[in-house]
């Protein structure tokens, strides 16, 4: 009978932890996905109004733009550089100085400008390489004079994982979570073992021999908000252990990221 008491008041009380660190992860990957959208949208606010100002003129000066342009740009540290890209789709002016050898350069082919010049809407875009040679996501915001003439865009072109770090990691300490940000088609543009920043859940060969990750992440992308479990590495080792992720989705513009709170199940 004493064994069998045992038994269960250490159940109830692995069930109780289960649930506590649950409960932390939900609240973790809430918190983290507020602070990602509060970055997002303070971004949409900053772009839009240059975009609005770089309407206003009959005729774009470059100091004006220039100046709007380092505004973007300032106190954001994940901030590459901003431009002006007329209708063409020829970068104008860029800022800082360092990117202006780029000026001249025609980006009509990227996927957020060719979309945004289509649509004729803001479009955040997904991970590529730069003409400046960096990875990036490039956001975009269309520019129209008064009489509603579409004069090029605002672009802004960040360093996604430093974006998310920014956001993230003081939760990710406080609540003592890792996080993942995933793209639609499997990407990774953050997580906290950063050796995996860049790999794709779905055709990496790091998770070729782990189908729960691969299928969880098929789940994610299809399924707004959810937890689930998977098996895989804990980092710098070969031991395979069971983690539990939460996820929730921020849709920005045109774009969704995945975001997920994760931890190893003990």
């Amino acid at each position: 009978m004493r064994r069998f008491v045992f038994v269960m008041t250490a159940l109830i009380f692995f069930m109780a932890g289960q649930a506590l660190a649950a409960d932390n992860q939900v609240k973790a990957v809430l918190k983290i996905k507020s602070d990602i959208s509060n970055v997002l949208k303070g971004i949409e606010k900053t772009i839009s109004y240059a975009a609005k100002e770089t309407g206003k003129p009959d005729l774009l000066r470059e100091a004006d733009m220039r100046k709007l342009l380092q505004g973007c740009n300032a106190g954001r540290s994940y901030v590459i550089d901003s431009a002006f890209v007329d209708n063409r789709g020829i970068m104008k002016f860029i800022e800082p100085q360092q990117y202006r050898k780029h000026e001249g350069s025609n980006i009509a082919g990227q996927e957020a400008v060719a979309n945004m010049m289509k649509t004729r809407k803001p479009w955040m875009g997904n991970a590529f390489v730069s003409v400046e040679g960096i990875k990036s996501i490039d956001i975009e915001y269309p520019v129209f004079s008064k009489d509603k003439q579409f004069l090029g865009s605002i672009s802004m072109l960040i360093k996604h994982d430093e974006l998310i770090r920014s956001a993230a990691g003081k939760t990710e300490k406080e609540r003592g979570v890792n996080c993942m940000v995933m793209q639609k088609d499997g990407l990774i543009l953050y997580k906290t073992d950063q050796t995996q920043i860049g790999h794709n859940t779905f055709t990496d060969p790091l998770y070729q021999d782990f189908p729960e990750v691969i299928a969880l992440g098929k789940r994610m992308i299809k399924e707004k908000e959810g937890e689930g479990f998977y098996s895989f590495t804990t980092p710098g080792t070969r031991r395979v252990v069971k983690k539990r992720t939460v996820w929730r989705t921020v849709h920005f513009f045109n774009n969704d990221w995945i975001i997920a709170a994760y931890q190893e199940v003990q």
